[in-house]
């Protein structure tokens, strides 16, 4: 497995969840011609996590949604996860993105084989190597998430998954990515 390499086992996922393949043409133009610098935008901090690896898994949804399965298989496994996000997609399947040492990685993909049929995965897409970056505080402040996002964006990453609570808004980067991410984060938002 090379670091940062999208891989799938089947092809339940659209490629477009997971890639910014086609960039649309208003991203395209403004990236020509240079957007506006924005206002820096002050925050506590950014935070990056150890190297991880990303696993996304689409389950059953309605009454037969297995991820309390999945997450009781990791904790029996002695796999911590470190960042998760769930949501439904739009015809009510739940995709489950889990971040775990990236040195277990090949224990986990081995336990959800095993588990593949009574868990009910329908597919699941993992990238080896990912950091999360962390930004605080986000509270009440959506300026923040949207600065975040759009930055990425600007500079062509795709973030493979986000998530948010009341102080800190996360997102999850390929690690090929993550210096590029936080010099281009580094020029919107202002650190104390």
């Amino acid at each position: 497995m090379i670091g940062g390499v999208e891989t799938s086992r089947n092809s339940l996922f659209p490629s477009s969840i997971f890639s910014m393949t086609e960039q649309s043409k208003t991203l395209e133009i403004m990236r020509r011609i240079g957007a506006p610098k924005p206002e820096k935008i002050r925050i506590t901090g950014i935070l990056q996590s150890p190297l991880l690896a990303s696993l996304t898994l689409l389950l059953p949804g309605g009454k037969s949604d297995t991820s309390a399965g999945v997450l009781e298989l990791m904790g029996t496994n002695e796999i911590n996860v470190r960042f998760i996000n769930k949501y439904k997609d739009s015809v009510g399947n739940t995709s489950l993105c889990l971040c775990i040492e990236a040195e277990l990685l090949d224990m986990a993909l081995k336990v959800l084989d095993k588990n593949e049929a009574s868990l009910g995965i329908r597919d699941f897409i993992y990238h080896p190597q990912v950091k999360v970056i962390s930004i605080y505080p986000h509270k009440e402040r959506p300026r923040i998430a949207e600065r975040l996002l759009t930055t990425l964006r600007m500079q062509g990453i795709d973030p493979l998954s986000t998530n948010n609570a009341s102080s800190v808004i996360s997102c999850v980067v390929n690690s090929e990515y993550v210096e590029k991410a936080l010099i281009s984060l580094s020029e919107v938002f202002e650190l104390p």
